[in-house]
């Protein structure tokens, strides 16, 4: 009986024997497949992210308020700025007034300042009393212009002196009145004397309306008193 001739057993075994190499790169590639697919399934595109909603409400809150101080900086700032350049401004409107408004002291004319209520000093006739005085004699009628404060009969009779009419200011029945009478006095209510006094009243008293002092007033009821 004829034998066979084939592969040796050691041969077959060999062969049916995976390199060990390959069986190290198949168990290496095993291993690393799990980690491929986690990654993968981690950073696929797509996949939610679950978010709280008490974090969604601390982020919104943070940006509004991040917003608020942004808001209340900038305002801050600009109403600074806008306050400085306003004050600038102003000051050099005021500044350009008063240098235009200016004037050289060359062309200035100086004028002496009295005080209130003070009669302006004029010069009067050497016969004329004192203004706060009452020399009227009795048994004469005289024109008695107004009854006012001391200070407002000073004034009229001050303007009056100027004008050139003689007058007083003297305290009347009542204490607290003063009257303004004018000179010269009349016997006859009617002569020319009389009546030269009453026109010049009213001249005066027609300038007198016109101050502030007289209130337009124009004198018009001046009346005649015959002094006892």
């Amino acid at each position: 009986m004829s034998r066979k001739k084939g592969p040796a057993l050691y041969e077959l075994i060999s062969t049916n024997k995976p390199p060990r190499q390959s069986r190290e790169k198949r168990s290496m590639s095993n291993e690393e497949t799990p980690d491929v697919h986690l990654e993968h399934n981690v950073l696929t595109p797509g996949r939610s992210i679950r978010v709280s909603i008490g974090t969604i409400g601390v982020i919104v809150a943070v940006s509004i308020a991040l917003i608020v101080i942004s808001y209340t900086m900038g305002f801050r700032r600009g109403s600074d700025i806008a306050r400085e350049d306003y004050g600038n401004r102003l000051f050099e409107e005021v500044t350009t007034t008063q240098l235009t408004e200016a004037e050289p002291m060359g062309n200035r004319v100086l004028t002496p300042v009295r005080a209130p209520n003070t009669p302006l000093a004029t010069k009067v006739p050497a016969r004329w009393g004192p203004i706060i005085s009452d020399p009227r004699v009795k048994g004469t009628n005289y024109f008695t212009l107004i009854q006012t404060s001391k200070d407002g009969a000073v004034q009229l009779a001050s303007f009056c002196r100027e004008k050139g009419l003689e007058t007083y200011a003297f305290s009347g029945d009542n204490t607290r009145l003063y009257r303004v009478i004018a000179f010269p006095g009349s016997v006859d209510r009617n002569d020319a004397v009389a009546k030269d006094v009453q026109a010049r009243i009213y001249a005066i008293g027609a300038e007198w309306a016109n101050t502030k002092e007289g209130r337009t007033s124009d004198l018009k009821d001046a009346y005649q008193s015959l002094y006892k």
